[in-house]
């Protein structure tokens, strides 16, 4: 993939959020409509920042695809794609799992287990794994101190 089809891609990505954030935001019955609003709501910013998104995005678009430069033409190489992979797919995992099942405590404290025994697997298995579950479960601890007990949240 070249520079200049990853930054097109982005750039498309950019436009269609923004798009779907300010359709979302204005079909909301808690929100007040920008068009139909005599004055400022709560919707006025954040329209005007997904309007401010997507006009860049499009401006950004525009001129990479103008932009001839041999920058433009370089192959872009990603490290680690692995990883990259298995973290996306481990937070999917962890999304439907939260979802379905419920148990946001118990699926935080595996999601962390699992990607920081991943993510320092060269120091050894049981090492990474040592450092993962400690880690883990400070982690864990805290926010359920803060949201569950403090803020009284439940997920």
């Amino acid at each position: 993939m070249t520079w200049r089809s990853l930054n097109s891609i982005m750039s498309i990505i950019l436009i269609m959020g923004g798009i779907g954030y300010a359709v979302n935001l204005n079909q909301s019955a808690s929100q007040a409509l920008l068009f139909s609003s005599s004055g400022i709501g709560p919707a006025y910013f954040p329209n005007i920042l997904a309007g401010l998104l997507v006009i860049l995005s499009v401006m950004t678009l525009v001129k990479n695809l103008r932009d001839k430069s041999p920058k433009n033409i370089e192959k872009v190489t990603t490290h680690n794609s692995g990883y990259i992979l298995v973290t996306v797919a481990l937070m999917v995992a962890f999304l439907a799992s939260w979802q379905f099942l419920g148990f946001f405590y118990l699926n935080v404290f595996v999601l962390l287990t699992v990607l920081m025994t991943l993510y320092r697997i060269e120091f050894g298995l049981k090492n990474s794994l040592l450092v993962a579950l400690a880690t883990s479960v400070f982690t864990t601890g805290f926010l359920y101190g803060l949201f569950g007990q403090i803020l009284a949240l439940t997920f």
